[in-house]
């Protein structure tokens, strides 16, 4: 499955190498963009089975899914109705005291926080930080791809553990076995993780 969801990522042009600013500031030797992903069937049908079969494996007592617009809801909505799960999710910012979330989340409730990547976990964290003061918990968060550049480690701080389906190594080292990215590429994702552990 990884080897479909690389590929296909690069044919959608999801995947893209060179220099490109982060929503965050910071510089990557390459962008990860799965928004235009839904554009795609195949893809889409991919993505949304790859995150359901996590969250299935990894996170399948939750009570709740909780999808990050735009992305993530994107990938969480199939998901929950597959699964047969409540769904909720970030509102659009709106006025002081105005409610965060949308969706019927219930106290005690156990969510999990569903997103397309994960790079540092801030957004992941606010995300449970809006479910937290609806009453609900989050001990588990869902991504399609890792970036690897401490989220995993951030968010467990905080009691949250973080699945991903694969991680940019991962995805770098099945595209370059499958001759889908120079040996130039590869080396700049290994770069940007800050090696190989």
């Amino acid at each position: 499955m990884v080897r479909d969801l690389a590929e296909g990522l690069v044919k959608a042009g999801a995947l893209q190498f060179g220099p490109s600013t982060l929503p965050d500031g910071k510089e990557s030797s390459y962008f990860v963009n799965l928004r235009g992903v839904a554009s795609y069937p195949g893809l889409y049908r991919l993505v949304v089975d790859a995150v359901g079969d996590v969250v299935s494996k990894k996170a399948g007592k939750a009570d709740a899914l909780f999808g990050i617009p735009m992305t993530g809801l994107t990938i969480a909505s199939p998901v929950a109705v597959a699964l047969g799960k409540p769904l909720a999710y970030l509102r659009p910012s709106g006025g002081p005291g105005e409610k965060k979330v949308e969706g019927d989340l219930r106290p005690d409730w156990n969510v999990v926080v569903i997103d397309d990547l994960a790079e540092t976990g801030k957004t992941i964290l606010s995300s449970a930080r809006a479910i937290e003061l609806e009453g609900g918990e989050v001990t588990k968060a869902v991504v399609l791809v890792d970036r690897l550049e401490g989220a995993r480690e951030k968010l467990s701080k905080s009691g949250i553990a973080l699945h991903a389906f694969t991680d940019i190594l991962e995805l770098a080292d099945t595209l370059y076995s499958m001759e889908l990215i120079t040996e130039k590429n590869l080396k700049s994702i290994t770069k940007s993780v800050g090696g190989r552990q």
